[in-house]
């Protein structure tokens, strides 16, 4: 079966295809028909929310009254791919709402085969930075799916991004109060619920933040050191042209050594965090001229109550495993 422009429209997304079908009639008669095809897609607009599962559950009320009443509840899911499908896609999109993010320009190849969705070199714009992406997507039920992705995002707007994403608004909650530019490059993978959101204890991977001119500006966390050392210019830190390696396992983030220069001092930081805001992060503070000498910190509590103290003892927080494996 072949298309040559073939004009389709759901809801409010628009379809234009150019491509092929094959074993179609095998699909429709047979439980077991695997459709398979390839085609090229173009959109003005795709409204991929629209595509979400919806379940109806039945609920029981009680009157003071009457017996028990049954209602019907809609409840919202994934977005669920057949196992029956063996397609490939070159797409192209000038506009995508995805989840509460607007994603423009996007362009890559996809397949769906077995129920799983595979993205490579996929490529968008989001909130005015380019961003390129490989990504695995498969819905294990209306209610559960499993993701995995490689992103890369190139010098993206720090500010912007904690307002608009909130993904990255959960993971980087510390990000609240800096402003500047950074880059990011990691691998992702885990569940997600039936709001599409990320389950934190089942996310693991790893990557590299790089930052260019962040201002660190109210930190509660800087804010706490400053006023514990007695030393007033570390309050609000300048951060250019470092790179923060992390890793992510049962709802902690590790965060390796880093090492940045701002008046005069030579902080070093390394330790973990939770993705619900607690902290475990040692900290040496390096003093002016020779940054020879240091002071040793710890920092425990939550990011918006801080605790500081001298020495670099602390107890490991504590790892959420995911109930789901």
């Amino acid at each position: 079966m072949s298309f040559n422009t073939f004009l389709a429209s759901y809801g409010q997304s628009d379809f234009k295809l150019n491509g092929y079908l094959r074993n179609v009639f095998n699909y429709i008669t047979s439980k077991d028909g695997v459709l398979k095809g390839s085609f090229t897609m173009s959109s003005k607009f795709i409204n991929a929310d629209e595509f979400m599962s919806q379940t109806t559950v039945n609920t029981n009320e009680t009157k003071s009254t009457t017996a028990p009443a049954s209602t019907a509840k809609t409840e919202t899911g994934v977005i669920v791919i057949p196992p029956n499908l063996d397609l490939q896609f070159i797409a192209n999109a000038q506009k995508v709402n995805f989840n509460g993010l607007t994603l423009k320009n996007a362009k890559g190849s996809l397949q769906m085969k077995n129920g799983l969705l595979t993205m490579h070199n996929t490529g968008f714009d989001l909130i005015g930075c380019n961003v390129t992406m490989d990504a695995t997507y498969k819905s294990v039920s209306p209610k559960n799916t499993q993701f995995g992705y490689h992103i890369k995002a190139n010098e993206f707007d720090i500010k912007r991004a904690y307002n608009k994403v909130k993904i990255f608004r959960e993971m980087a909650s510390a990000a609240e109060k800096a402003q500047g530019i950074i880059s990011l490059d990691y691998t992702l993978k885990g569940r997600l619920n039936e709001n599409i959101e990320p389950v934190f204890p089942s996310l693991t991977g790893n990557g590299v933040i790089s930052v260019k001119n962040v201002k660190m500006y109210g930190m509660k966390m800087f804010s706490s050191v400053a006023k514990k050392t007695d030393k007033e210019s570390i309050k609000n830190p300048e951060l250019n042209k470092v790179d923060i390696k992390t890793s992510i396992k049962n709802n902690i983030i590790t965060v390796e050594r880093f090492k940045f220069k701002f008046a005069g001092f030579r902080p070093r930081i390394e330790g973990t965090s939770s993705l619900v805001g607690r902290l475990n992060l040692k900290m040496r503070l390096g003093l002016p001229p020779l940054r020879i000498l240091g002071i040793p910190l710890t920092i425990t509590g939550n990011k918006d109550n801080p605790k500081i103290k001298l020495g670099r003892q602390s107890e490991d927080l504590e790892e959420t495993k995911d109930s789901i494996q």
